[in-house]
This record gives structure tokens, C-alpha cells and sequence, in this order.
């Protein structure tokens, strides 16, 4: 990336620039993907084998339902998660080399007050109240054998083992901000913040491959990324994790009607944190503008390596929603 100078400026060069940052973080989710692919085959062919042999040799059954159990069960798609998204971190860190580990010891932007954490997490709940109003109304206008929010379910009850449970609340959380606050946004950052927050947010809701979750996980992004840009990794690293403990907790049969009721006040008191603090919030938005103004984000959507990546995971969302690959 070349030290732009405003007495010379080479737009041909700028967007030739852009574009290239933004194709380069798609294809290395798409390398990220692969990886999981690999541990998919893998994980499941090894596990399926032992099964379904230990299956033979006790009671002498090998049938399609031994393998759909082997490979369907919640440890084995924990072992499944943990793995490839390991694996992704650590091409991650070969990528950025020294990098990584400098980023992740920079000291906070500005001091991080606990008051001021503890409405981060409030707006991160507010978020999951509003993701799932709106799910309720859509999956009401849904035809019948349709399901937005059942997808979603059977997605985290197959999670829901005690490995399942590390990788949603630690593993995942960890890694996920490693790879989008820091290996996909921080290059984009020389761009402006707002600029770097936008595509690491649209890629990090796209990523998560299933319908309800992508714009819950797209909003999530932006209070994230800017959580990183204002205060540091660590900040974003930590509130991750207890916005997954949080939504674990109040998915429990026990905790359900309180939880509920929680997520309501939380959305409440979000609405009026927006509004009380709109000014502070809109100084940080002009600050953050893209330091070459609206063609910065014009030649980050003409990436097609961008387009390709959503369209690859829209179809994987739809193609969950429809039953074409089945949760279940």
C-alpha cells in the first residue's frame, strides 16, 4: 500500500489498492473455509469409521442410521468447529507473521471504563432482542415447513455438549475476533475506521452461514469492530465472549422467561443509549469516514472475490433454509 500524498494522488493506483484488500479478505476466508472442509472430511471419516466398526464387531449393526449418528453428533461437529477454526487462526498468524502478535499487545485507544463495558454488553443483548423480534415476524409470514429460527436452532442444539459449549463461549470467540477485528479489519483500517468496520462486519455476518444469524452476527460486527478501533482487540476479544455466555445461559429451559424478559429491558434501555448518546456517536462516525470519501467504499464493492463469497454463503444460508442440507 503506497503512502498516498495529497499534492500527488494516483486514484488509477487507490482503487487498484482497494480492491485488492478487499479481494485478499475474501480469499482468505475462503482458504478458511477449505481448511474446515478438510477437517470436515477428516474429523467425520475417522469418527463414522470407529463408530461403525465398533458398531460391527459388538452387535454386528452397520447401517445408515450408525452413520448419520457418528456423523451428526454434537462432539463431533464441537471437534469439527475447534479444529477448523484453530487451523484458520494459525494461517492467519503464518500470514501476519510478527504482526499478529504486536497487534494483540497494543495498548487500549482510550482507557476502557468498567460502566462503559457493561453498556457495550447491554447494546450487544439489545441487538439479540431486536434479531429475534424480527425473526418472529418473519418466520410468521414464512410458508409452512419453513423455518428461519428452527435452522437456527438445530444448529445450536447440536452444539449444546460440554466441548460444544468450550468452543462457543472460548474457542470460537477468541479465534473469530483474531481473524475478522484483526486479520481481515486491521488491514483495512488504513482506509478509515468506518470504512474497516463496514466489510469486516458484512464479512463476518456472511461467514456464519446461516439465515437468522447473519444479520444478528453483521450488527454484532459493527459494535465489535468499534469496540476494537476505540478501545483494543482485547476489548472486542472479552465482549465476545460474554455476549455468547450470556445468549448460552438464557437459552436454558430454567433461565427462558427471565431471560427473555432481560433481552426486553436490554432492547428498551439500547434505544435509549442510541439516543441519549447520538451526538458522541456521530462525532466518532465523522471521524471514521473513509479518508478518500465515498469512492473508497465503491471500489470495496466492486471486489467480485467479495460477491462471490456472499453469494457462496447466501446460497449455503438458503440452501439450509430449504432443507437441501440439513441441519438435523
Amino acid at each position: 500500500m503506497m503512502n498516498y500524498d495529497n499534492n500527488y494522488f494516483d486514484w488509477a493506483l487507490f482503487r487498484r489498492d482497494v480492491r485488492r484488500d478487499i479481494r485478499d479478505c475474501a480469499l482468505f476466508l475462503f482458504l478458511f473455509y477449505a481448511i474446515n472442509i478438510v477437517a470436515t472430511v477428516v474429523i467425520e471419516t475417522t469418527i463414522v469409521l470407529r463408530k461403525a466398526l465398533g458398531s460391527i464387531f459388538i452387535s454386528g449393526d452397520f447401517s445408515i442410521d450408525t452413520i448419520t449418528q457418528a456423523a451428526t453428533d454434537g462432539n463431533t461437529l464441537a471437534i469439527i468447529s475447534i479444529v477448523g477454526i484453530v487451523a484458520g487462526g494459525m494461517a492467519f498468524m503464518i500470514r501476519r507473521k510478527k504482526r499478529f502478535f504486536t497487534d494483540l499487545a497494543l495498548p487500549a485507544a482510550e482507557p476502557l471504563r468498567p460502566w462503559i463495558f457493561i453498556l457495550l454488553v447491554v447494546v450487544t443483548q439489545g441487538i439479540q432482542y431486536a434479531t429475534g423480534a424480527i425473526s418472529t415476524f418473519v418466520e410468521y409470514l414464512l410458508p409452512e415447513g419453513i423455518s428461519i429460527v428452527g435452522n437456527y436452532d438445530a444448529l445450536v442444539g447440536m452444539l449444546f455438549t460440554p466441548l460444544g459449549l468450550v468452543y462457543v463461549i472460548l474457542i470460537g470467540p477468541v479465534f473469530e475476533e483474531l481473524i475478522f477485528r484483526g486479520a481481515i479489519m486491521g488491514p483495512l483500517r488504513k482506509y478509515g475506521d468506518n470504512f474497516a468496520i463496514l466489510f469486516s462486519s458484512l464479512l463476518f455476518g456472511l461467514y456464519h452461514g446461516v439465515v437468522l444469524q447473519m444479520p444478528f452476527a453483521f450488527a454484532m460486527g459493527l459494535v465489535l469492530g468499534y469496540a476494537c478501533t476505540r478501545w483494543s482487540l482485547r476489548t472486542s476479544i472479552a465482549l465476545h465472549i460474554l455476549t455468547n455466555g450470556i445468549s448460552v445461559l438464557i437459552s436454558t429451559e430454567a433461565l427462558a422467561i427471565p431471560g427473555g424478559i432481560a433481552l426486553l429491558f436490554c432492547g428498551v434501555l439500547t434505544l435509549i443509549l442510541f439516543f441519549v448518546f447520538r451526538r458522541q456517536l456521530m462525532v466518532r462516525i465523522r471521524e471514521g469516514r473513509p479518508y478518500y470519501g465515498s469512492t473508497t467504499y465503491a471500489n470495496g464493492f466492486a471486489s467480485i472475490a467479495f460477491w462471490l463469497f456472499a453469494a457462496a454463503m447466501i446460497g449455503f444460508a438458503i440452501a439450509q433454509l430449504f432443507g437441501v442440507t440439513e441441519l438435523q
